[in-house]
C-alpha cells in the first residue's frame, strides 16, 4: 500500500515515547508553521494518490485555542500537498447539535468524505449513521465516538497522557499531600482517558492524594479550581490539567497565592498539562512549567486528510497494522484507531525540532 504511512502486519516494536518524523517536501513555505510534518516513508513508497476534484468537508468542534489554530493552518497545507479542496473548517462552536446541522449541509453539498472533530463523543452518532447512509466516509481526529462507524480515528493514546502526567508527578514530588486535577469534558473520550489513565496510575502512589475538579474544557472554571485547590490544601503537591488554556492563570494564581516557585526549587507546585503549544514550550524553558504532552496537530492535519483520501480511494486498513512513523492501528470501540504517538515534553527535550510546537515562528 503507497502512501505516507507503509503499513505492514509486522508487530509493533516496543519501546519509549518518541517522535520520528519528516518534513513533507514542498510544504516549507505554506502555512504558519512553514513546514509540516509526516512520517518517514517504509521502503522508499511514493504519496497517497491525488483525486481530483476530491472535496474533503470538515467540520471541528472550535478552532480559538493554539492548538486547534495551527491544527487549521497544518491541515490546510495537507490539502494543498494532496490535491484534494478542503470545504471549512467550519466550527460548531462546542454545540453538539449545530455540529450536526453544519455537517448535514456539507454532506447535502456533495463533499466526498468528512474529517469530524466531534463536540461529544456519543451525541455524534446519529449524524454519523447518516453520513454512512449517504455513503460518505468519515474520519474522526483527535475525539473518538463511542458509537457509529468511521474510517479511521486519528488520535493519540490518551489514557497514555494521564498515565504518562501521574508518572512525571510521582517521580518529581516528595513526601505526601495533594494532587489537583483539572478535568476536560468527560463526555469526551479524551477527557475521560485521561482522568482514567491519571487514577489508575495514582493507585500506585498512596502517598498522592487526588482531588478532581470537572470543568468541561473550560479555562475560567479551570483557574477558579486551581485557586480553591490553592487556598483549601496547603500540602498541595502537584497540579495536572487536561489542556493548555488555563496554564497561564494557574501561574498567575500560584504568584498571587504567594505559592509560586520555579521549577527544581523548594516549595514548588508540579504544574503539568496537555497539548504541547509554544506557549507551553516557552513556560517550560522559563522554568514556570514543569511538562507537557505534545499532541502532534501536525501528524493529526496530515493523517485526518491522508486516510479521507484513502476512504475515497477504497484503501483497507485492519488491526494490528504497523505504520512507519511509530503507532500502530488498534480496535477502539468498533472502530479502528491510528494511534498516534505523543511525547512528553520537558526542560530535557523542549528543544527539539520534531515536536509540533517547535514549528512555529521558523
Amino acid at each position: 500500500m503507497t502512501g505516507p504511512t507503509d503499513l505492514t502486519r509486522t508487530n509493533p516494536t516496543q519501546g519509549g515515547i518518541t517522535v520520528k518524523t519528516r518534513l513533507i517536501g514542498g510544504i516549507a513555505a505554506i502555512a504558519l508553521a512553514g513546514v509540516l510534518a509526516t512520517a518517514a516513508l517504509a521502503a522508499g513508497s511514493g504519496h497517497a494518490k491525488k483525486t481530483a476534484s476530491l472535496k474533503i468537508g470538515v467540520s471541528l468542534a472550535g478552532y480559538s485555542t493554539d492548538f486547534w489554530s495551527s491544527y487549521v493552518a497544518f491541515e490546510k497545507a495537507a490539502g494543498t500537498k494532496y490535491g484534494v479542496s478542503l470545504v471549512g473548517p467550519i466550527s460548531s462552536d462546542g454545540d453538539a447539535g449545530k455540529q450536526a446541522t453544519q455537517i448535514r449541509t456539507l454532506i447535502d453539498q456533495g463533499v466526498s468524505a468528512l474529517v469530524i472533530n466531534p463536540v461529544d463523543s456519543a451525541a455524534i452518532a446519529p449524524t454519523l449513521d447518516y453520513a454512512a447512509s449517504k455513503h460518505v466516509p468519515v474520519v474522526s481526529v483527535d475525539v473518538a465516538p463511542t458509537k457509529g462507524k468511521v474510517y479511521m480515528i486519528v488520535r493519540a493514546d490518551n489514557v497514555l497522557y494521564g498515565q504518562n502526567a501521574c508518572t512525571y508527578i510521582a517521580s518529581h514530588v516528595r513526601g505526601s499531600g495533594h494532587v489537583a486535577m483539572l478535568e476536560g469534558d468527560l463526555a469526551s473520550i479524551n477527557g475521560l482517558d485521561r482522568k482514567n489513565g491519571f487514577l489508575s496510575c495514582m493507585k500506585a502512589h498512596p502517598n498522592l492524594k487526588v482531588v478532581e475538579y470537572a470543568t468541561k474544557w473550560d479555562t475560567p472554571t479551570a483557574v477558579n479550581d486551581a485557586k480553591t485547590a490553592l487556598s483549601q490544601y496547603s500540602d498541595l503537591k502537584a497540579i495536572y490539567v487536561h489542556w493548555s488554556g488555563p496554564v497561564p492563570g494557574i501561574i498567575a494564581a500560584e504568584k498571587a497565592a504567594g505559592k509560586f516557585s520555579k521549577v527544581g526549587t523548594p516549595g514548588h507546585i508540579v504544574l503539568f498539562s496537555d497539548d504541547g503549544t509554544p506557549q507551553e514550550h516557552a513556560w517550560i524553558r522559563a522554568g514556570e512549567e514543569d511538562a507537557t504532552i505534545s499532541q502532534p496537530a501536525t501528524l493529526y492535519a496530515q493523517f485526518a486528510v491522508y486516510y479521507a483520501q484513502q476512504a475515497v480511494n477504497g484503501a483497507k486498513y485492519t488491526a494490528g497494522m504497523k505504520t512507519d512513523h511509530g503507532s500502530k492501528i488498534v480496535p477502539l470501540l468498533g472502530n479502528l484507531e491510528d494511534a498516534i504517538v505523543a511525547p512528553v515534553v520537558s526542560k530535557a527535550n523542549v528543544n527539539d525540532p520534531a515536536l509540533w510546537g517547535n514549528f512555529k515562528g521558523k
